[in-house]
């Protein structure tokens, strides 16, 4: 008998700024000032939605880049227990700001990504870099993003949205693709 495929079987990485934290456009150097991270307004819909994800054991982590000469990793591992308390610290994974997520990932699991690693971000070239990598992306539209249509995968601005792809991805894999 061949077991159930569900999301439990994958890992599903969340970007913190643009999409499980609201950006402000703002020019670089303020988010590099004190409080900056520490103040930005929670993307309610979605922490639910990983609220309600961890609570049915899917495999649920942030993955963040930081400023590494900044207050950056401090604020957003306090933002994350105000407003995400529900998330084991092991699943929040820090990348300094620069590197990237995809071969960091690898690099902590020690093997490639694959289809089974989904990471939904706001940020194109991470998620190029993910789908090079043999990863699934999820782009997450916010109020300042996804204008040129630049990243041809998944895209969408709700939760709703990213469940139906999170299902049809959990349906992919059982049949094999």
């Amino acid at each position: 008998m061949q077991k159930k495929v569900g999301l439990n079987d994958m890992r599903v990485y969340f970007d913190m700024d643009g999409t499980s934290a609201k950006w402000r456009d703002v020019p670089v150097e303020e988010t590099r000032r004190p409080g900056y991270y520490a103040d930005l307004e929670p993307e309610v819909e979605l922490l639910d939605f990983m609220r309600d994800a961890m609570k049915c054991g899917e495999n649920i982590y942030i993955l963040s880049s930081y400023y590494t000469d900044t207050r950056a990793l401090l604020e957003k591992k306090k933002w994350l227990d105000k407003y995400l308390p529900e998330i084991d610290s092991a699943h929040c994974l820090f990348v300094p700001y620069g590197k990237n997520k995809a071969e960091f990932i690898e690099a902590m699991l020690h093997r490639k990504l694959c289809a089974a690693d989904i990471l939904i971000d706001d940020h194109t070239p991470n998620l190029h870099r993910w789908e090079e990598a043999g990863g699934i992306g999820v782009k997450w539209l916010n109020e300042i993003n996804g204008n040129n249509g630049r990243f041809e995968g998944a895209r969408v601005g709700s939760a709703a949205e990213l469940r139906a792809v999170l299902d049809s991805a959990v349906e992919r894999k059982a049949v094999g693709f």
